[in-house]
């Protein structure tokens, strides 16, 4: 079995360690963190990154934080594999960029495409057609409809619901449980529903 090092102890490490595992192909052999917590996680060591800190071979960025997660990723060379679990609906029209990671019973329905470094949470449904920008994160039982495009670094968040057809911006936080019935611009917050700007993300 090939092995993996991954980087970020926090939640969602735990989640894509279980993910990694379970498709059999990877073990992973440490979590680098830059300020570890805990020595062990779901038994894997866990050892302080720092600047120097670049492991050879595969490598999996753990981190849920869009912004964090790019952050690290350009301090490391890969390569990056992608994870789908098998539960997971994927259709053979889907393309999934290097180093995404696709949780227990997501749906990714005909021709979507998701980009690199983005996480498609468990219960999480795209919709035909969907474009989703690289370092994006569609969070647990959130609905896409078919057609939106979805800019890069862009959090949709738990339980929230996307119409069709619509334009969302880049670095743009989708708050949980909102309803998006119009395009969204970068950089911006949106909450409610239906869903409304709360604040500039840039100030």
């Amino acid at each position: 079995m090939k092995t993996i090092h991954l980087y970020g102890g926090g939640g969602h490490c735990y989640a894509a360690i279980e993910l990694i595992r379970s498709l059999g192909e990877y073990e992973p052999s440490c979590v680098y963190d830059d300020h570890p917590t805990k020595k062990m996680i779901l038994d894997i060591p866990v050892s302080k990154r720092d600047n120097a800190t670049v492991a050879k071979g595969a490598a999996c960025v753990t981190i849920g934080n869009n912004v964090i997660r790019k952050k690290l990723v350009n301090q490391l060379s890969g390569p990056f594999p992608s994870f789908v679990h098998a539960s997971a609906v994927v259709y053979p029209s889907v393309f999934i960029g290097e180093g995404t990671l696709v949780h227990p019973l997501a749906v990714l329905d005909a021709a979507v495409s998701v980009g690199a470094f983005c996480i498609i949470n468990n219960h999480a449904t795209v919709s035909h057609n969907v474009r989703i920008g690289d370092f994006s994160h569609i969070a647990i039982q959130a609905a896409v409809a078919g057609g939106v495009t979805i800019g890069s670094g862009t959090l949709v968040g738990a339980g929230s619901v996307i119409l069709p057809e619509l334009n969302i911006g880049n670095n743009v936080v989708i708050g949980a449980g909102a309803v998006v019935t119009k395009d969204i611009p970068d950089d911006v917050t949106v909450y409610g529903n239906p869903a409304k700007m709360i604040k500039n993300n840039l100030t």
